[in-house]
């Protein structure tokens, strides 16, 4: 959870101070999540380098804004956030998604939904 909550803080912090990219250790939840937010759109490119760090490209429109303002989390070191497969399809998440923690790996709520999956709420990008 530690590391997780360092990434997103590190995603946050570029986003704001409007950086090209970021460099960031290769593990594998970083490289899982981060080919999460490529695939929906939230970053432009995901690179190993040669050194064997994680070359992150952000992702900015036209006009200068980022793809995602805000990364809020939704399960804490103390507090897990569980969601059923139920309650996922109760809920409606608007602009933004869900990242949960299941057994076939990190995956969004759509995704969920579609395998009939719960798990641990990680996060909501928006």
């Amino acid at each position: 959870m530690k590391l997780f909550c360092n990434l997103t803080s590190k995603l946050q912090t570029s986003v704001r101070s409007h950086k090209n990219f970021i460099l960031l250790p290769n593990n594998k939840l970083y490289h899982r999540f981060l080919k999460l937010l490529f695939l929906e759109g939230f970053l432009s490119k995901v690179l190993l380098t040669n050194s064997g760090k994680l070359k992150v490209y952000l992702k900015y429109s036209a006009s200068g804004a980022p793809s995602f303002k805000k990364i809020k989390f939704l399960s804490k070191p103390g507090k897990f956030c569980y969601l059923s497969y139920k309650e996922l399809t109760k809920m409606s998440t608007g602009v933004g998604i869900i990242v949960l923690s299941t057994n076939k790996g990190l995956l969004n709520h759509h995704s969920c939904i579609k395998r009939k999956l719960g798990g641990t709420a990680l996060c909501f990008i928006s």
